[in-house]
């Protein structure tokens, strides 16, 4: 992996979209700082699609898509996308292989075999407003959860037959075949008309985390936040490029390059 300033400027005047991850990338602490809102203006108004690809619940994405100058989300892991219609009216893809049937009974399974057999383990305090999602906090509220709580959780979710990912701050389970990077490809296909392969020519991932690796594997040039250069990961999981500074500051440190080679272009 190698640092952002080596991104040939080439390649970033290539950019048209920009997909990234919201907790600890463009956020801070749980926090997103001013300079980061400035920068994702300075984004939009560069000429760059801002896609945010969040494990997030339904309700944090529905105030980034009202709020924030993003033409998209992607949220809860890819159960579904709010996106912008032309009339400005606000409309909700939903991926396919999302298991309703027996929802309400599996999930409620899952989260009491968790909560009584993982000692301190807990929801997300922002789960009333998820609406695929199951989200149990390791890292966001304290107190937090070491690792072998992590993996234990990780092993009832295998065992009730739910898929998983684990972010920065959150263990996130649900039912159904998607993931982030299956939303992705379908997303883009269906409102955007553009294929993965012409998007992965065009577009960028910034993430911080492991449920983000499967689409740092996928495009070509690819960018964390934060401590990854010290990262204990295979070398494979690696973005291609990482930023020195952590959270919203790394993701500023990336757009300020990006916004700089677009004007470069239009000058």
């Amino acid at each position: 992996m190698r640092h952002i300033t080596e991104i040939p400027k080439i390649e970033l005047q290539k950019i048209k979209f920009l997909l990234t991850d919201v907790d600890d990338t463009i956020t801070t602490e749980g926090k997103l700082h001013s300079q980061t809102l400035k920068v994702l203006w300075s984004l939009h108004e560069s000429g760059i699609t801002i896609i945010p690809v969040t494990g997030g619940s339904a309700g944090w994405a529905d105030t980034y898509i009202r709020q924030w100058p993003i033409d998209a989300v992607i949220t809860e892991s890819g159960a579904l996308a709010y996106y912008t219609e032309v009339d400005q009216r606000r409309g909700t893809f939903y991926h396919p292989s999302i298991e309703k049937e027996g929802y309400t009974l599996k999930a409620e399974r899952l989260v009491n075999r968790v909560l009584q057999e993982v000692p301190g383990s807990k929801l997300s305090s922002d789960q009333f407003c998820r609406v695929f999602d199951i989200a149990f906090d390791h890292h966001s509220e304290p107190p937090y959860l070491e690792k072998e709580k992590i993996d234990s959780i990780i092993k009832i979710c295998e065992e009730e037959g739910a898929s998983y990912g684990v972010s920065s701050i959150h263990v996130n389970c649900w039912f159904g075949t998607y993931d982030k990077l299956d939303m992705v490809k379908l997303f883009m296909e269906s409102y955007y008309h553009i294929s993965l392969e012409e998007l992965r020519n065009c577009g960028v991932y910034c993430g911080d985390s492991s449920n983000d690796i499967p689409l740092f594997q996928t495009f070509p040039l690819s960018v964390g936040v934060g401590d990854l250069f010290s990262a204990d990961w295979d070398e494979n999981d690696l973005p291609s490029y990482g930023s020195h500074e952590i959270g919203g500051k790394g993701f500023c440190e990336f757009a300020e390059l990006l916004i700089s080679a677009k004007r470069g272009i239009q000058s």
